[in-house]
């Protein structure tokens, strides 16, 4: 491997590394549940990122959409390759089955981000079903809290995606 000029030295590109491989890694398996796949993409992403040759190491948000976009495109190729021999009726299925994948990879990757009991709250009364008595044994409080606490959370999780969207996916 070549060493860029100037101050971008070889081991420069190793500290840079060191500080983002690991939470990319994480950021792509957790998407993916696959860590071959994962491995794949991260390793992608750095390639990609690098033959840029920009004069600089990208931040890692940058290398976090890249990664975003590597696993979308191999998740639609892949799903396009397998329905090639199927019947033009399920391949219209794909986009739809793709755009739930797509979805459900964002709204994961949002939940992440939400504090711990909006998190929960969320996963109770919306991903698990439970009622919002249910919920309130569950997390200890009342009904009405639980109410206000779904409410603050449904909001946290809309400003972060209006967030992701104006900042391009990161």
């Amino acid at each position: 491997m070549t060493t860029k000029k100037g101050p971008f030295t070889e081991q420069n590109m190793e500290t840079w590394y060191h500080q983002t491989v690991s939470k990319l890694y994480r950021f792509t398996y957790a998407l993916l549940q696959n860590r071959e796949e994962a491995e794949d993409i991260t390793q992608e992403t750095y390639f990609r990122c690098l033959k840029k040759d920009t004069g600089s190491y990208p931040p890692y948000p940058y290398l976090k959409q890249v990664a975003r976009h590597l696993i979308y495109d191999r998740y639609r190729h892949w799903k396009i390759a397998s329905s090639q021999n199927e019947a033009l009726s399920v391949s219209e299925n794909v986009s739809t089955t793709e755009e739930n994948w797509i979805a459900r990879a964002l709204v994961e990757e949002l939940m992440n981000k939400l504090s711990t009991q909006h998190r929960q709250v969320l996963e109770l009364r919306i991903i698990e079903g439970y009622t919002r008595k249910e919920t309130a044994e569950r997390m200890e409080r009342s009904e009405d809290a639980i109410r206000g606490l779904q409410y603050r959370a449904l909001q946290a999780l809309r400003d972060l995606y209006h967030a992701i969207e104006e900042n391009g996916g990161n």
